[in-house]
């Protein structure tokens, strides 16, 4: 009976040590085994951070980007990054950068890597001036439909446009029935730093 005891013993020890990596907290019912980002080692998150930099500029990246450790997490073969952009006195800027690297910190370009602003080549599209008022004006002034209700608004990242934008949808018609939901309106994309329109399409749920 001893000898069983010390056997579970030892074996409960060896897989405690086992789960010692850097990032060790370990969520259930996953596979493979998905670890949250919880003291990732500096050097990695350091190639990260640079990549990012290198893009937004370091004061940018300093004041406005965080690493959102619960988002992020390790998969025992590739980190997937998440951060946040917030600006101080902009509180519609809820920027969302993520990306893959490799266990040792490396780009993974196969990847799609999103939310990250080139403010080096594009400065003025760094500043997000457009306030949520201004991108309603302006989609007033562009002739998005008045349609059937309150106009939804979004700021999020435009993966075709690359660069954070205002979405504003209007339901010009609109019904639910046996078939499910059935309308249609128009959408304004604006640049959420200058305010140019970028698309102003219709769209169509049949």
């Amino acid at each position: 009976m001893k000898s069983t005891v010390f056997f579970i013993t030892i074996l409960v020890s060896l897989l405690i040590s086992a789960c010692s990596c850097p990032v060790c907290d370990i969520v259930d019912n996953r596979y493979p085994k998905t670890l949250k980002m919880i003291g990732v080692p500096e050097k990695i998150k350091e190639k990260v951070d640079n990549y990012i930099a290198g893009k937004t500029g370091e004061e940018f990246f300093l004041k406005n980007v965080t690493l959102n450790e619960t988002a992020s997490f390790f998969d025992s073969v590739k980190y997937y990054w998440v951060y946040d952009i917030s600006i101080p006195g902009k509180e519609w800027v809820t920027g969302k950068i993520d990306l893959f690297t490799d266990s040792l910190g490396n780009i993974d370009q196969l990847m799609e890597i999103n939310g990250i602003p080139d403010c080096g080549k594009n400065p003025e599209g760094c500043t997000f001036d457009i306030y949520p008022a201004a991108a309603i004006e302006i989609a007033k002034i562009e002739g998005l439909a008045p349609g059937i209700k309150k106009w939804s608004q979004k700021f999020h990242w435009n993966a075709k446009f690359n660069r954070y934008v205002w979405q504003i949808i209007s339901t010009v018609q609109e019904s639910q029935g046996s078939q499910g939901f059935r309308g249609s309106g128009e959408e304004i994309i604006i640049d959420a730093s200058t305010g140019e329109k970028l698309d102003f399409t219709e769209w169509k749920v049949r």
